[in-house]
C-alpha cells in the first residue's frame, strides 16, 4: 500500500561543465553547512543551497584538451568543510585539492561559475577523507593497497600550489575502508573501518595515538557517521578481495551502532541484500532514529534499528542495477544518486514511503 508518496527528481545542473567520455553519473553527495554539493562525474561540481537550488558551479578542467585525466579531473572523491579556513574542499582522483571560499559560494546564485581560491595537492587515489583540526586525514591510496591512514600537517599556512605535507600512520590496522571524525572533550578523534573492524584513535598534531578501542564486527565496513553520541557503522559481506570496477559482487552485510567509550554494539542487525555498496559509495546513513538504505535499482529502504526491524521501502527507480548509490541526508529528505545512473539526482521525503506488508 502507498501513502503520499514524494519522490522527486532533483535538477542536477549538468548542462555547464566539462565535456569527456566518462559514463553518466554521481560521483558524490555531500550535506555541509547551509550547503548541498554534488558531483556529476567528468563534468562539473554543483553547490546548492538546502531546496537543492544551485548558487555556484564549479566546471572547468585543467586537462581541457585530453580526455581521460579530464574524466579523473572531476571525479571526486570527497567534499569536505573546513571551517577553520572557511573553506569546502573539493578532493579529486588525482589528488588535486581546490578550496572554494564558504562566504564566496554563498554570495552566488542562480548555478554562476566560480573557481577555487586555492588548489593544493595531495596524495592520488584516496578514497576516504576526513578534515580533523585543521588537516586532512585519509586512507592511503587504493593502489597501494589502502594500508594506514595519511595525516597531513596544519593547512593553515600553505602556499597555493603546494603540496600537501603526509604522513603515514596506522600501518598494523590494516586497510582502512571508512572514516569518521568524533568529537571529544579529550581532543579530536578518528574512527576508522576495516575489513570487520572499527578502531578509534586519538590524533595528536599530525600524527595518531594508540586505538582507544577496536571492535570486531561481522562485515566489511564501507560507511563511518557520527549520529546522536553514537558511532554508526555499515557495510558488505566480508568477500575476497573486489577490484574497484566490480561492486556488484557487494551485498547484503550489516548496521551496527557503537558506544564511542569503549566499541561495544548498542544495536545492530542484518541488511537488505541489494545494497549498493561500492567503492567511496555512501548507501547506508542515519536518518533521524532510523537508517536509510539504498538498494541498486534505486529503491530506498528504511530500517528501525532499534527494533532490528525493516519498516518499508519505496519503489524501484529501474529494472537493473544503478551502480554505486551516493546519499546524504538533508533535514527530512535523503539526496540521492548513482555512479551508472545518469546525470540524475532524487529526492525522498519522510512520507515517500510504500509499506513492504
Amino acid at each position: 500500500m502507498t501513502s503520499g508518496l514524494e519522490l522527486r527528481e532533483v535538477d542536477a545542473a549538468a548542462d555547464d561543465g566539462v565535456r569527456n567520455s566518462q559514463p553518466e553519473g554521481i560521483g558524490r553527495v555531500a550535506a555541509l553547512d547551509g550547503l548541498v554539493c554534488w558531483n556529476n562525474l567528468g563534468r562539473n561540481v554543483v553547490f546548492a543551497d538546502r531546496a537543492f537550488r544551485p548558487r555556484a558551479i564549479f566546471g572547468t578542467t585543467l586537462f581541457p584538451d585530453e580526455d581521460e585525466p579530464s574524466q579523473y579531473d572531476l571525479d571526486v572523491h570527497s567534499i569536505l568543510e573546513m571551517p577553520e579556513l572557511g573553506l569546502v574542499l573539493v578532493l579529486n582522483h588525482l589528488g588535486a585539492v581546490r578550496g572554494f571560499r564558504h562566504r564566496d559560494i554563498l554570495e552566488r546564485a542562480n548555478g554562476r561559475a566560480i573557481e577555487p581560491s586555492i588548489l593544493w595537492w595531495f596524495l592520488a587515489d584516496v578514497e576516504r577523507t576526513v578534515t580533523v583540526a585543521g588537516r586532512l586525514v585519509g586512507s592511503a591510496p587504493r593502489s597501494d593497497g589502502g594500508i594506514g591512514l595519511l595525516v597531513s600537517s596544519s593547512l593553515e599556512h600553505l602556499p597555493d600550489r603546494a603540496s600537501i605535507p603526509t604522513r603515514l600512520e596506522a600501518l598494523a590496522f590494516g586497510e582502512v575502508t571508512a572514516l569518521a571524525a568524533v568529537p571529544s572533550d579529550d581532543g579530536p578523534l578518528i574512527a576508522i573501518g576495516g575489513v570487520a573492524k572499527v578502531a578509534l584513535l586519538p590524533l595528536i598534531d599530525d600524527e595518531v595515538g594508540r586505538p582507544r578501542w577496536e571492535a570486531d564486527l561481522g562485515f566489511r565496513v564501507a560507511a563511518l557517521a557520527w549520529h546522536r553520541g553514537v558511532l554508526w557503522a555499515a557495510g558488505p559481506d566480508c568477500v575476497e578481495t573486489v577490484d574497484d570496477y566490480d561492486w556488484e559482487r557487494l551485498g547484503g552485510g550489516g548496521y551496527a551502532a557503537l558506544d564511542p567509550t569503549n566499541g561495544a554494539t548498542v544495536m545492530g542487525g542484518p541488511l537488505p541484500t541489494d545494497v549498493a555498496w561500492g567503492s567511496g559509495g555512501v548507501a547506508v546513513a542515519p536518518f533521524g532514529d532510523l537508517l536509510v538504505v539504498a538498494g541498486r535499482t534505486g529503491c530506498l529502504h528504511l530500517i528501525d534499528p532499534r527494533q532490528d526491524a525493516w519498516l518499508r521501502s519505496t519503489s524501484s527507480l529501474a529494472g537493473a542495477s544503478l551502480g554505486i548509490a551516493h546519499t546524504a541526508v538533508v533535514g527530512d529528505q535523503v539526496l540521492c544518486g548513482f555512479n551508472r545512473g545518469g546525470y540524475r539526482l532524487h529526492s525522498f521525503t519522510q512520507s515517500a514511503w510504500e509499506s513492504d506488508s
